[in-house]
C-alpha cells in the first residue's frame, strides 16, 4: 500500500503540495521536505507527457505519492497517466454518482493488477455536488473526497473570493464535516491561516502550493533582512562614547 494511503487509513493527517512548475527535481525536493504527496495539475498546469513521467519518477525517488489531475474524465487519459507512473488520480468536478463510479472503474481497468495501491480522489466543487454528498459517499473505491474552495466560490457567485467570503468558508467546512462524519477521508486546500479550522472540521488530506511555500519563506527572509538592517542602523558606530 502507498505510504500516504496507509497514513490516511490510520486516521492521520497527510500533506500534498501542488507542484506549480513542471520539474522532477522540485518533486523530489518536496519529498525531502517531509510532504506525503506531489500534486501534478494537468487540468490547469503546463506539464507535458514527458514532464509528468519525469515528475512521477522524481516522486518515486523521494518515496512519495504522485497524484495527477487530468483535464478531463476520459478513461484513456487516466490510463495514460497511470502508465506514466502516477500513484493517484484526482478527478475534478464530480457531480453525479455515475461520474464517481466511472472514475473508480477507469483506475481499476487501467491498473487491474495493483489498483489497490492507487490513490483515487474525487473533487467536490459546486453546491450541487455538496447537496449530493450523501449519495456520492456511498460509492466504493474513492479513497478521499477533496473540497475545492476556489471553484466552489466561483460557482457560488463569488469568483476569486474563497478566502474572504464567510459563505464559502462555511460551505467548505460543512462539506468536510459531512465527509468526515461518514467515515471517509476529507481533503481541502490549506493555508497557515486556515489549517487549524479545516483540520478541526475533519480534513485529513491538506493541499498547499509550492508558490505559497516560496512566498511564506520569502516573506520571512525579507522580514529578517529588514530587522537586521534596522538593528545595524540603530547600533552606535565604533568608537562612539555617547
Amino acid at each position: 500500500m502507498l505510504a500516504v494511503k496507509d497514513k490516511l487509513a490510520r486516521g492521520e493527517v497527510a500533506s500534498m503540495v501542488m507542484v506549480n512548475y513542471p520539474s522532477a527535481a522540485l518533486v523530489e525536493h518536496i519529498g525531502k521536505l517531509g510532504f506525503d504527496a506531489a500534486f501534478i495539475d494537468c487540468e490547469k498546469g503546463s506539464a507535458t507527457t514527458e514532464h509528468i513521467e519525469n515528475m512521477c519518477r522524481g516522486a518515486r525517488a523521494a518515496g512519495i505519492c504522485a497524484v495527477v489531475r487530468p483535464w478531463s474524465a476520459d478513461a484513456g487519459l487516466i490510463s495514460r497517466y497511470l502508465d506514466l507512473g502516477a500513484n493517484g488520480i484526482m478527478q475534478a468536478g464530480i457531480e453525479s454518482v455515475g461520474e464517481a463510479q466511472a472514475l473508480v472503474a477507469a483506475v481499476r481497468y487501467a491498473r487491474w493488477s495493483d489498483w489497490q495501491d492507487k490513490l483515487v480522489i474525487g473533487m467536490i466543487e459546486s453546491p450541487q455536488a455538496i447537496a449530493l454528498l450523501p449519495q456520492l459517499l456511498d460509492v466504493e473505491g474513492i479513497d478521499a473526497w477533496f473540497v475545492g474552495p476556489n471553484d466552489l466560490a466561483h460557482r457560488m457567485g463569488f469568483p476569486g473570493q474563497a478566502a474572504v467570503r464567510a459563505e464559502v468558508r462555511d460551505a467548505v467546512a460543512g462539506a468536510v464535516r459531512t465527509i468526515s462524519a461518514a467515515g471517509k477521508v476529507a481533503g481541502t486546500l490549506a493555508t497557515p491561516e486556515s489549517t487549524p479550522a479545516v483540520v478541526a472540521a475533519g480534513a485529513r488530506l491538506l493541499l498547499t502550493r509550492t508558490t505559497e511555500l516560496m512566498a511564506i519563506g520569502a516573506q520571512q527572509f525579507h522580514d529578517q533582512v529588514r530587522r537586521a538592517a534596522q538593528t545595524r542602523s540603530n547600533a552606535p558606530e565604533s568608537g562612539d562614547k555617547t
